[in-house]
């Protein structure tokens, strides 16, 4: 992050709770990332509700904080732009993306474009995001799997990725802001890292509270409605309820 100092997280009581119970949790031995025992997800679901709400509670008092609010709304505006063109021959844009010979020159022309060169923590956890994004896309049966001949969207695949980019930014994040300012000492033993599962399930929860473009899009009527259209009207709405900020409450787990 071109510096050797901490990088400061919320100022809030619910950020040094949330930091104290992360920093005290030793999963168990036979937790993996995708088969946490009962206890150890139970956790794990907590602290991320609580991170979330100190996220929310510092951009309440603050909307500027972290100029989050901002650069995520910038970005998802971008990604609209891009997953709207894949795949159609007057989309310059996307198809200059999509031409750059292989996988990786796409997935790094993408996270580019989406990303763009910002030095902030968020721009860290965009970048993060929108490659998750990209890999998704040419990964094997995906719409981009040949970089040089990419393939429309369906709109099923538009809306999950869409609503999987704003809760990965949420959730990388926080993720970032763990790595810079908790301590977590696990056993050797312990191959389960507490930083990476917290971020994981609060990228989860983001997602269930965010609206969905088909969805909406299915509400307007029977004439058809280009989702890339209903997305960009969505987005101010996606992103401040990605950020807790968007009337849906959080449930703090038992």
């Amino acid at each position: 992050m071109g510096t050797s100092s901490r990088l400061p997280g919320p100022k809030n009581a619910g950020w040094t709770s949330a930091k104290d119970r992360l920093s005290r949790w030793t999963p168990d031995a036979s937790s993996r990332p995708d088969q946490l025992v009962k206890p150890d997800r139970q956790r794990a679901e907590a602290i991320a509700i609580r991170y979330q709400q100190a996220l929310r509670d510092a951009l309440s008092a603050d909307p500027e904080a972290f100029g989050i609010q901002d650069a995520t709304k910038q970005a998802g505006g971008r990604l609209i732009e891009l997953l709207d063109g894949l795949g159609r021959t007057n989309a310059p844009l996307a198809r200059h993306v999509a031409a750059q010979g292989d996988a990786d020159e796409f997935v790094r022309g993408f996270v580019r474009h989406v990303a763009g060169d910002g030095q902030l923590i968020v721009d860290a956890a965009i970048r993060r995001a929108s490659r998750r994004i990209a890999e998704d896309l040419v990964a094997s049966g995906g719409p981009v799997a040949d970089p040089g001949h990419p393939t429309r969207l369906t709109g099923e695949l538009f809306c999950a990725l869409y609503q999987a980019f704003f809760g990965e930014v949420v959730g990388e994040f926080v993720h970032i802001l763990i790595a810079e300012n908790v301590k977590i000492a696990m056993p050797a033993l312990i191959i389960l890292d507490p930083t990476d599962v917290v971020a994981d399930f609060v990228a989860d929860q983001v997602m269930k509270v965010l609206p969905s473009p088909c969805a909406e899009a299915a509400k307007r009527g029977p004439e058809p409605t280009r989702l890339a259209d209903v997305a960009k009207d969505l987005l101010t709405t996606t992103v401040t309820a990605a950020l807790g900020l968007g009337g849906s409450e959080l449930e703090l787990a038992a």
